[in-house]
C-alpha cells in the first residue's frame, strides 16, 4: 500500500519530535515518494533485461534477414545486368565480325576485278607486241628475199 502525503507528514512530525528536524528530514528524504511497492526489484530488472535482450536479438535477426535479402536481390540484378551486357557485347562483336568479313569480301572482289583488268591489259600488250614482232619479222623476211 502506498504511503499518502498525510501519512508522510504525520511520520515527519513524530520523527521531528523524537529525533529533531534534521534527522527527520534525512529519514523522510530516504523514503521513496510513491512507496516501496513502486521501487524496482532485482527480479524486475532481470525481466527487463531478458525482454530487452530478446527484442535486440529478434531485431538483429530481422535485420540480418533483410540485409541478406537485399544482398541477394542486388546480386541478382548485377548478374542480370552483366548477362544483358554480355549478350549485347557478343551481338556487337558478331556484327563487327560480319562487317569485317563483308569488307574483306569487298576488297577481295575489288582485287579480283583489278586482276582481271590487269590480265586483259597484259594480254593485249603481249598480243600487240607479238603481232608487231610478227609483222616486223614478216617485213624483214620479205624485204630480205627481194
Amino acid at each position: 500500500m502506498a504511503t499518502t502525503q498525510s501519512q508522510r507528514a504525520a511520520l515527519y512530525t513524530k520523527l521531528a519530535e523524537s529525533m529533531g528536524n534534521e534527522a527527520a528530514d534525512t529519514l523522510i528524504a530516504e523514503l521513496p515518494p510513491g512507496g516501496w511497492e513502486q521501487m524496482a526489484t532485482k527480479e524486475d530488472l532481470a525481466g527487463v533485461e531478458s525482454r530487452l535482450t530478446n527484442a535486440i536479438t529478434a531485431g538483429l535477426a530481422e535485420l540480418t534477414v533483410k540485409i541478406t535479402e537485399g544482398l541477394a536481390e542486388t546480386n541478382n540484378k548485377l548478374t542480370e545486368g552483366l548477362a544483358e551486357t554480355n549478350v549485347k557485347l557478343t551481338e556487337g562483336l558478331a556484327a563487327a565480325a560480319e562487317e569485317r568479313a563483308n569488307i574483306i569480301k569487298s576488297h577481295a572482289d575489288l582485287i579480283k576485278s583489278q586482276a582481271r583488268q590487269l590480265y586483259v591489259i597484259v594480254t593485249t600488250i603481249v598480243t600487240t607486241v607479238a603481232v608487231a614482232a610478227v609483222s616486223i619479222w614478216i617485213a624483214l623476211f620479205t624485204s630480205a628475199g627481194a
